[in-house]
């Protein structure tokens, strides 16, 4: 519910004052880059955004995907 205050969705303003004031957690905020990708395909002609989200998101689940196995593992051979 955090991160999706914080991308605008129970509040307009809210999106705007995080891209001013800390734009960081734009770009880290996983369902403020699925409402950009979404706003992007409706409002522009190119998908050149909408592509930066989804790699961005990508990469996500990419990084979280690979330290969950890492520390899965860890936890199969230590219980041996």
């Amino acid at each position: 519910m955090t991160m999706s205050f914080l991308s605008g969705m129970m509040n307009d303003k809210m999106k705007y004052i995080i891209s001013t004031k800390a734009p960081i957690i734009s770009y880290l905020n996983p369902v403020n880059l699925i409402t950009d990708s979404f706003y992007s395909l409706y409002y522009y002609s190119t998908y050149k955004q909408f592509f930066i989200n989804i790699t961005l998101l990508c990469g996500f689940s990419v990084i979280f995907s690979t330290i969950t196995y890492l520390v899965l593992r860890r936890q199969k051979y230590a219980s041996l």
